[in-house]
């Protein structure tokens, strides 16, 4: 069975006005993998770095199209994955891609069964769809670091993917300092932040720079056991030991660690805050609303 519908994405470099509608048509092509009717797809600002073309290195030929977005939540409208049955609701990571067979600005979403999670009762679609690339991110750092690691300090710790990296950090123990504007604070706590005391935290076991400071932390720090970028292109002074470069792409056990986040969210909502929908044919209006200073909450395509 053939399944179309909309997408949202572009054929040339530029500005948000390069978002286009494009044809979306799919079927089920393989073992393994879920098509999903989506109901949100959340906005990141990796999706601006595509457009842009800061990401060409993984983009390729755009001349056809290209689908950005990289998380989605809906229903499964068909399946040839064991225990994805259709009719259920699910969140995925996705990876963007040409059109019409990837990325999740899309009305339907192809997508291989472990890289998608079950959504329950009580976590709503629009916030599940804004978890997977954040969540898979953070856990995925964490799970890098060395066991005997103590402190991890956090920069940019009230943002879309800090608070998760605080919540994951407190989780597993770690103590937990997160870095963010005044008035953060009690949110921070809440998310198992630690009060930040002590003249270790000059040298700290690990930073992960969320907030791409750079340069930037040598005017905080003396040095740091490891950093990790969550952009590959941010350079660092501070003297460190060792350097770590999230990527996404490399993510092992996706689907379980979606599962442990959208197990927990509902009882945090606060780790994915506000979710502001648009439209589809707003996308650039949405990506447009992540450089709003001093924004905190998250965008959402709404189908």
């Amino acid at each position: 069975m053939t399944f179309a519908g909309r997408s949202i994405g572009f054929r040339n470099y530029g500005g948000p006005d390069v978002l286009v509608p494009l044809h979306d048509e799919k079927a089920l092509d393989g073992p393994g993998r879920v098509l999903v009717r989506t109901a949100f797809s959340g906005v990141n600002p990796v999706d601006v770095s595509f457009r842009i073309g800061r990401m060409d290195a993984f983009v390729g030929d755009i001349a056809a199209g290209f689908v950005p977005g990289m998380e989605c939540c809906g229903e499964v409208v068909a399946s040839s994955a064991p225990g994805l049955p259709v009719g259920r609701v699910v969140n995925a990571l996705v990876l963007p891609g040409p059109a019409p067979r990837t990325g999740a600005y899309a009305e339907f979403v192809q997508v291989d069964a472990d890289r998608v999670g079950t959504v329950p009762a009580g976590l709503s679609p629009r916030a599940a769809a804004c978890i997977p690339l954040n969540a898979v991110t953070a856990s995925s750092i964490l799970r890098s670091l060395d066991p005997a690691v103590e402190t991890v300090v956090i920069t940019g710790a009230a943002g879309a993917l800090g608070r998760f990296l605080v919540y994951a950090s407190g989780a597993a123990g770690y103590r937990t300092i997160a870095l963010a504007r005044p008035g953060d604070e009690a949110l921070l706590r809440g998310l198992g932040a630690d009060d930040p005391v002590g003249d270790e935290l000059r040298t700290p076991d690990v930073i992960i720079d969320a907030a791409n400071l750079g340069a930037a932390l040598s005017d905080r720090f003396t040095s740091a056991g490891t950093v990790v970028r969550v952009r590959a292109d941010t350079e660092y002074s501070l003297p460190h030991a060792s350097l770590i470069t999230a990527t996404v792409r490399e993510a092992t056990d996706v689907a379980a660690h979606l599962d442990w986040w959208n197990g927990r969210i509902g009882g945090h909502p606060e780790v994915v805050g506000v979710v502001e929908t648009f439209a589809p044919e707003a996308a650039g209006a949405a990506q447009e609303r992540l450089s709003v200073p001093g924004r905190r909450g998250r965008s959402a395509l709404r189908w």
